[in-house]
């Protein structure tokens, strides 16, 4: 009897503005830690198709810019106690072939660096074509934790002040859809 329910939900408050609402509630009878990971990746199709490498990059503590050179520039915003990881999405080749990886910062990082305490397996630059955003909590018993996140065309200042009031917009209209 000691175990997280996590549920992870998605609203759209139009096109290029995605909200995701994370919440944790633990069932055991204990104060219990989670990392959760939050990931914003580049799917890795420049080396396939020649074409430009897209780039995520840490805008101070607060923000991740995306920019790419078909969508252009977007902003992911985490909204919880967090350390941004970055590495690159390419595999991990001398694992998986014996061979050279193609950078130091290969997508397996994220783990390296959480999991086994290798913290030079992330790049200290906070740039990348993958990302996380390690956020760190001890829930007490019974207790939930929510941890939001907002993907946007432009960096808002207040990303979460409507977040709510567009969650339940969103519930309200899927209620509406399938009543």
């Amino acid at each position: 009897d000691r175990y997280f329910d996590v549920f992870v939900e998605y609203a759209k408050a139009d096109a290029d503005d995605i909200l995701m609402r994370i919440t944790v509630h633990n069932r055991g009878p204990d104060d219990a830690p989670i990392h959760l990971l939050p990931q914003l990746w580049f799917r890795n199709t420049w080396q396939e198709d020649g074409g430009t490498r897209p780039e995520l990059r840490a805008d101070g503590d607060a923000a991740v810019r995306l920019k790419h050179a078909e969508i252009g520039e977007r902003w992911w915003q985490v909204e919880a106690p967090y350390n941004l990881l970055f590495t690159e999405n390419e595999s991990n080749t001398v694992l998986l072939f014996d061979n050279p990886n193609p950078t130091s910062y290969v997508k397996d990082g994220i783990d390296y660096a959480l999991v086994r305490g290798q913290a030079e397996r992330v790049n200290p630059q906070k740039r990348g074509t993958k990302c996380a955003a390690d956020c760190y909590a001890i829930v007490e018993p019974g207790a939930l934790w929510v941890v939001r996140s907002r993907f946007q065309r432009e960096r808002s200042q207040t990303p979460f002040a409507d977040f709510d009031a567009v969650f339940e917009q969103c519930l309200r209209e899927a209620d509406e859809f399938y009543a």
